[in-house]
């Protein structure tokens, strides 16, 4: 695997991490846990964002 192979594949593992985390907080009924899901998806998105090549 090369390292572009495995960068794709880590930004692919968070990426799905972040969308599972905004769908759990969609269907969070305690504000408290909506809020911690919708902070772990933001950190799961701003690692994707990180890890894409300027």
């Amino acid at each position: 695997m090369t390292e572009s192979e495995a960068s794709t594949g880590k930004q692919d593992y968070y990426s799905k991490r972040a969308a599972q985390e905004r769908a759990l907080a969609e269907r969070a009924d305690d504000p408290t846990a909506r809020r911690i899901h919708v902070e772990l998806a933001s950190r799961y998105a701003e690692i994707v964002e990180q890890s894409v090549p300027a």
